[in-house]
């Protein structure tokens, strides 16, 4: 984590290239992944991406601050917490990229899509909250933004149990 990235005087929320992002501990998972024909790397940090930023800022300029300025409020009073993995994982897929992801519970997430619509105007779908946990290329992940995205972009996948047990917290 880039700690000069920091926001809202967290010690876990980082907002950079156009996401805002919640930073997870290193996970002891295997450092490869066998899985569709290739050998996928274990990414070097973990991390929830909670809100693409720069999607919204396609269709409205100049509000990026504005957008910083009400997460940094809406946490003030709501807490964003990871709450977990689910036990669901997906291979996604994007050109010549590939990465493995796993499924989980963010608290708050959807909450603060209808806060952030109802601040700026135009409509935000809650982030699929997912944690990239393998790459192909190293440390290259795919954008799953939008349910659209998960859906189009990746399958669900069968991961060994090594994997499958990914502590909870």
């Amino acid at each position: 984590m880039e700690t000069d990235k920091l926001i809202c005087n967290t010690s876990n929320i980082t907002y950079n290239k156009g996401y805002i992002a919640l930073w997870l501990q290193n996970y002891p998972l295997p450092q490869t992944l066998e899985i569709d024909g290739c050998t996928l790397l274990k990414k070097d940090h973990f991390h929830v991406s909670l809100l693409c930023v720069k999607n919204i800022l396609a269709v409205k300029p100049d509000i990026e601050d504005e957008i910083l300025v009400h997460f940094c409020n809406f946490i003030q009073n709501n807490i964003i917490k990871f709450e977990g993995f689910t036990n669901e994982f997906r291979l996604a897929k994007d050109a010549e990229r590939k990465s493995v992801v796993a499924l989980c519970r963010v608290s708050n997430l959807h909450k603060f899509a209808e806060y952030l619509t109802e601040k700026i105007g135009i409509k935000v779908a809650p982030q699929p909250a997912h944690v990239t946990i393998y790459t192909l290329q190293p440390n290259i992940s795919i954008g799953l933004n939008s349910t659209d995205d998960m859906e189009k972009k990746s399958i669900p996948i069968e991961v060994p149990k090594n994997i499958q047990t990914i502590p909870q917290r």
